[in-house]
């Protein structure tokens, strides 16, 4: 059941959305996605909540797409691939506008892994709380898919074009005082003081004038990502282009049995 999967609480004016698959390091399914955007939707509405808090159970945050997922469609012909994938990023690319069109803020905290729309949660929440044990991927790269989960519009305003190809094309995995200084996150904390840290911050803003922030955050959100709607298109395009070619199918399998895939 998602109620499992993913648990919604309310308590002192904050909503908390906790991630609950520790066991693939809390990795996002289709159905995974659906329900925290409802969840989001549901805390944006109910006039009792000031701000969302998302975290994840365990040892990491989350880890990204669920791999097993993808390896489902792999059989089908090119052309079946890449519908199945254009309609899945249709729906999965809803994950980051969700966050940014609510109009309370969002503090995500984090832990261990943080990757592919793990990494995409982060970029569109208001405040992230990293933990020390925490390091940011975008794999993609790696199983042979171009970027999705708005991250090709999410990226940029964040850490300008240059690291943003370093992290997009290489794959390359950065730690917490480099998410840090690319404006990933906004504060690096030990683990063992990361809770404390986070009830001061949503504390704060559950205190907070909810108006002028809801205000604030569309204004610096609409400065910020002006074009993110046509950057989630393209990227079902560019995505479902890459589902439909031979690299694709190695990717998935080398990510699967651990071994690194040779591409065309």
């Amino acid at each position: 059941m998602l109620s499992d999967e993913v648990i919604y609480t309310v308590a002192d004016r904050v909503a908390s959305i906790t991630l609950n698959r520790p066991e693939v390091r809390n990795a996002i399914s289709p159905e995974v996605i659906g329900e925290i955007i409802r969840l989001v939707r549901l805390a944006d509405q109910d006039p009792q909540v000031k701000c969302l808090l998302i975290r994840g159970t365990g040892e990491h945050f989350c880890g990204g797409g669920d791999v097993k997922t993808f390896s489902e469609p792999l059989s089908l012909p090119a052309e079946e691939r890449f519908d199945i994938f254009e309609r899945r990023l249709f729906i999965g690319n809803r994950l980051p506008k969700a966050l940014l069109d609510c109009s309370k803020p969002i503090v995500i905290a984090t832990r261990g892994a943080v990757a592919g729309a793990g990494l995409a949660l982060c970029l569109a929440a208001d405040f992230v709380l990293c933990g020390e044990s925490s390091y940011f991927l975008a794999a993609h790269v790696l199983i042979g898919l171009s970027l999705d989960c708005g991250l090709s519009g999410l990226l940029i305003p964040a850490m300008g074009i240059k690291a943003a190809k370093r992290l997009a094309l290489l794959g390359e995995k950065i730690n917490a005082e480099e998410a840090l200084a690319v404006g990933i996150v906004t504060k690096v904390i030990p683990d063992a003081f990361l809770d404390e840290e986070v009830e001061s911050l949503i504390g704060r803003l559950a205190a907070g004038p909810g108006t002028a922030m809801a205000g604030t955050k569309k204004l610096l959100n609409d400065v910020a990502y002006p074009n993110f709607t046509e950057c989630l298109s393209g990227e079902a395009s560019a995505v479902a282009n890459c589902a439909a070619s031979t690299d694709f199918p190695r990717g998935v399998e080398g990510m699967l049995t651990r071994r690194t895939p040779v591409f065309d």
